[in-house]
């Protein structure tokens, strides 16, 4: 039997559950997952929308799970017994997809925008003009159940949509996959590709790349001195100092995904790389 949530109920609280990283009401930085949360904003659900969104900040939703198109979570809500929620996608014929893989992997810029984890938005002309819808028009064109029992979207849908939204903003190469293209074969597609352009190299590209390369320095027994504590040419040290941004390449890359702590990954990981870079600082000062 389905199990009916009322309105005003609270849930319980979650222990472990996932936590969506962004504290405000506007989730992504990309615009493919800003593309993503219009497709829910637009559609009218009152007060389930901020409901759902305090779900996902919370932590409510415990697991989830994507597979052969079809995105797989239980959600804590206000009954004992988690809810089992479905967000299920229309995945693109294979022919299609073969035709479209071997299109992005042989411009060029698809293929380096994607591999750094970055998608061009003019990458939206070539899926309409196969025939394939990279986002969907509008919440229609997903196919959404819940066991508690409402009608439309409700609060326990609308926290995995949100998990899900920091998830394509990690990766979009999840849109891909919940059509029906695995990131595994575009990248080997993409591999391929670039292996056949590197065959058809003309003979000036060969000369221009064929010049005499510098070598490094080999290592001396300065490494032995540094470690027996002698003295070392300051000159192979570098600048020596601390980062005016803590964290700056963890911040690059980003959240780490389905993160289940109290609190933001990345804000934790700030004070980390403070201490850690005082500590190092007083080590090479002598300091310790």
């Amino acid at each position: 039997m389905p199990e009916t949530q009322s309105r005003g109920s609270r849930p319980l609280t979650a222990h472990g559950g996932i936590r969506a990283q962004t504290k405000s009401r506007k989730v992504g930085k990309n615009w493919w997952t800003k593309r993503w949360m219009a497709v829910l904003e637009n559609h009218y659900m009152g007060a389930e929308l901020p409901r759902g969104r305090a779900y996902a900040q919370a932590g409510q939703v415990l697991a989830l799970k994507i597979e052969n198109g079809t995105v797989s979570a239980t959600v804590q809500g206000s009954k004992k017994k988690p809810l089992k929620v479905e967000i299920k996608f229309r995945a693109a014929p294979k022919k299609q997809w073969e035709k479209l893989s071997t299109i992005l992997s042989s411009q060029a810029i698809f293929a380096a925008k994607l591999l750094s984890g970055q998608m061009p938005e003019s990458i939206e002309e070539v899926f309409e003009e196969q025939g394939i819808a990279l986002f969907p028009v509008n919440i229609d064109d997903l196919e959404t159940s819940c066991q508690c029992g409402g009608s439309g979207l409700c609060r326990h849908i609308i926290s995995v949509y949100y998990i899900l939204a920091e998830e394509f903003d990690r990766d979009p190469f999840l849109f891909m996959r919940l059509r029906g293209l695995e990131r595994e074969k575009l990248i080997c597609d993409i591999g391929s590709s670039v292996k056949r352009g590197r065959k058809k190299a003309t003979y000036l590209d060969l000369e221009l790349h064929s010049g005499p390369r510098e070598v490094g320095r080999p290592f001396t027994n300065e490494v032995t001195h540094f470690w027996n504590g002698g003295n070392v040419n300051e000159d192979n040290l570098g600048d020596i100092r601390i980062p005016p941004s803590p964290g700056s390449l963890s911040k690059h890359l980003g959240h780490f995904p389905m993160w289940r702590g109290e609190e933001r990954f990345l804000d934790a990981l700030e004070l980390v790389y403070k201490k850690a870079s005082n500590n190092g600082m007083n080590v090479f000062m002598g300091d310790w």
